[in-house]
């Protein structure tokens, strides 16, 4: 505490370079004190009381801090020791320990114990102090931040971080982090599955199907947004290119009505719903949605500028066109007319370019978002459901994947893993880990390279960091 008010370089110099004896290296002659050395300590004294009489706490918590410091019987023995020494039994004490290694910067003044400038807090007045450290409700940085500056206990910032992650309304205001990328898979032949949306533009409620195969969109402006209307639409298409084996669309009326359920049987189709309020799981509709409004936004004639979508080549080399009908379409485009006889594409090339392009947008996307799985949630957890600001508990796991029931206020609803925070601890398994959801299993050929940090086997006693790396203790004298 007094040295803390010089500023100082520390060097060594070997003992063979010393041509004459320093100071630290002789002891000193028990002499009287001079009026310079009793200066200089007072001038010490004047700094230490400074320090403590600044620091930002009440003299009502003064007060009560050394109250409990005298009654804390830990506390009572690190202050004895740090006046009478530091005996050699105290490094093994189990309450002692941890004291230990700061035993050089705890200091006692004025009936506090001091780390450095920092208070050193009792047991008995460290969850007021947590409580305060987080008023707020600052993250677990801000608040070790906070505890740096002015208090300080073994294992402070151990508690700090649980407090922050368990903090109830921290946890209501939280959100969760993009999960990988699920990308949709090929179907095997053409209209095999559908996806379909609603849009509305320029005042006119649109209905959308695109084919997952060749992303082939078929538009029907509704003129009644009932569901019989929809039918009705799809009916139209159905008879055009034939029954599909699923249709995936949202939760919407239109969908979600005993009519679209008899009609799917009536048909024999599949209907797949995506999670409510998350469209991304419906992404191949979303994206043709977006697609077709910006073609109709800048078109005069809207049948001309669905007719250049759908013979425009992908990303594949094949246009929608030829992906469905297995030939190239007409257009104001001059083309010669071989190039307009029917073709089936080449499917081993293109099933490959199609894997390798959604395997490539995937690692994009979870290396641009930082994607990570989120923790699983078990059957009885209590959640946070973000879209509705209110509670709920978890019934079980949806079929769909990423996907809940939960027990809301208002009735069983579904939801995505994204839409739900835990309000308490997540499971762990055995290890200590957190139990994750599931990822995509990707085909062995193109599965990305696993990084990580080294796993050692449970036989394996070496000391080893959190990287894998073996710690190596330093040689040292035994003087």
């Amino acid at each position: 505490m007094r040295l803390m008010r010089y500023s100082y370089d520390i060097v060594h110099v070997p003992g063979k370079s010393l041509w004459t004896a320093d100071t630290l290296s002789r002891s000193p002659n028990q002499e009287q004190m001079t009026a310079d050395d009793t200066e200089l300590m007072e001038s010490t004294n004047i700094y230490v009381d400074c320090i403590v009489n600044n620091l930002p706490v009440s003299p009502t918590f003064m007060d009560t801090l050394k109250t409990q410091l005298e009654a804390d019987s830990v506390c009572s023995r690190v202050m004895k020791m740090c006046a009478d020494g530091w005996p050699e039994h105290a490094k093994q004490e189990p309450l002692l320990k941890h004291f230990w290694p700061e035993q050089a910067t705890l200091t006692v003044q004025d009936g506090l114990l001091l780390k450095d400038t920092r208070l050193v807090i009792p047991a008995a007045m460290r969850n007021d102090v947590l409580d305060r450290l987080h008023e707020g409700h600052q993250g677990v940085v801000k608040c070790k931040a906070r505890a740096r500056q002015t208090v300080w206990w073994p294992g402070l910032g151990q508690q700090i971080t649980e407090m922050v992650l368990r903090c109830r309304t921290c946890l209501q205001e939280r959100r969760n982090h993009s999960e990988p990328l699920m990308p949709s898979d090929c179907p095997e032949r053409p209209w095999q599955k559908l996806g379909a949306d609603l849009f509305e533009l320029g005042g006119k409620i649109y209905l959308l199907v695109v084919d997952y195969f060749s992303r082939y969109v078929e538009l029907a402006l509704l003129t009644h947004t009932k569901s019989k209307d929809v039918i009705n639409h799809l009916k139209s298409m159905f008879a055009r290119h034939g029954i599909p084996e699923s249709l995936m669309s949202d939760n919407g009326p239109q969908f979600s009505g005993q009519a679209f359920t008899s009609f799917a049987t009536a048909y024999g189709f599949k209907h797949l719903t995506s999670s409510p309020k998350f469209p991304r799981s419906n992404g191949e509709a979303e994206r043709a949605v977006q697609t077709m409004k910006n073609l109709l936004k800048k078109a005069s004639d809207p049948y001309m500028a669905l007719l250049a979508y759908r013979a425009t080549p992908l990303q594949n080399g094949y246009s929608p066109a030829q992906l469905l009908m297995g030939r190239r379409l007409r257009t104001t485009v001059p083309t010669h007319p071989s190039e307009l006889q029917p073709a089936l594409p080449d499917r081993s090339l293109l099933f490959q370019k199609e894997r390798e392009k959604r395997m490539s947008d995937a690692a994009n996307f979870n290396r641009r978002h930082r994607a990570k799985p989120l923790s699983g949630l078990s059957p009885g957890q209590e959640v946070w459901m973000t879209d509705s600001k209110t509670s709920g508990t978890v019934i079980q796991r949806h079929t769909s994947p990423r996907s809940y029931l939960v027990d809301a206020p208002h009735g069983e609803v579904r939801r995505n893993r994204m839409h739900l925070i835990p309000l308490q601890s997540p499971a762990q398994d055995e290890g200590g880990q957190q139990q994750q959801e599931p990822l995509p299993v990707l085909e062995q050929d193109h599965a990305p390279p696993v990084l990580g940090s080294p796993v050692p086997s449970p036989g394996d006693s070496t000391p080893r960091t959190r990287s894998g790396r073996v710690i190596k203790q330093p040689t040292r004298l035994n003087l």
